[in-house]
């Protein structure tokens, strides 16, 4: 029997899950509210933003490996090219789509060395050098993951548990990537070689994505 995109328990299903039950199970509704919302599409575009500088960061990082970019938006499509990327010893794919059961990601980027695998989950939240510190809370009660970056740890924890379900022989060390305020740019302009487009999808809808000048990069790195 086939699975269709609802039976799958994605990142975005769990996070909501998380916050809600009843907003899990109602999950298509939320999302097609959500749609049209360009509030939303103004927030997400520094995402994007931070997102595409992350893969280019891999990419120039790892010269020597393979590079792929997923950009299938289908399931089935997604998974496929994914598993023809992960033939190559050493490589760098960026969005790669990894199923186990009716579990289904996309990681922002996965690094493969052989079996030994980074899983790099990419997040616009700004943060500096000292704010490692403040992932835990110690209180009286005990110790407890600080209530600011539980979203983001629960995310990166789903992604390795669906990957090592997915790939159990892999050596899997998970990474959450953010951007360091306290840090200087060597490059005037970086976001500005990053700029946000919509593209129509297949079935007519719009999506954001982001065009970027590798030329100039290329320049300044």
């Amino acid at each position: 029997m086939s699975k269709s995109k609802e039976r799958y328990l994605t990142k975005s299903r769990m996070k909501i899950g998380l916050e809600c039950p009843k907003k899990l199970y109602y999950y298509d509704d939320y999302k097609n509210q959500d749609s049209g919302n360009e509030f939303l599409e103004i927030l997400a575009e520094g995402g994007y933003q931070v997102g595409e500088l992350a893969k280019y960061y891999y990419k120039f990082h790892f010269p020597e490996y393979h590079y792929v970019d997923i950009t299938s938006l289908g399931y089935e499509e997604s998974i496929k090219a994914t598993n023809k990327a992960l033939e190559h010893r050493n490589v760098v794919i960026a969005e790669p789509a990894i199923t186990f059961d009716n579990f289904f990601i996309r990681v922002d980027v996965l690094v493969k060395k052989g079996n030994t695998i980074q899983l790099v989950e990419v997040k616009a939240k700004s943060c500096t050098s000292d704010d490692e510190h403040d992932f835990l809370s110690f209180k009286k009660s005990g110790v407890s993951i600080n209530s600011t970056w539980r979203p983001y740890l629960a995310d990166v924890a789903f992604q390795t548990y669906v990957t090592s379900q997915a790939f159990p022989e892999w050596s899997i060390t998970p990474y959450l990537m953010l951007v360091n305020k306290s840090k200087e740019t060597n490059m005037d302009g970086l976001n500005q070689l990053f700029t946000i487009i919509k593209t129509d999808t297949e079935n007519g809808e719009s999506r954001l994505g982001v065009e970027v000048n590798e030329e100039e990069i290329n320049l300044n790195k």
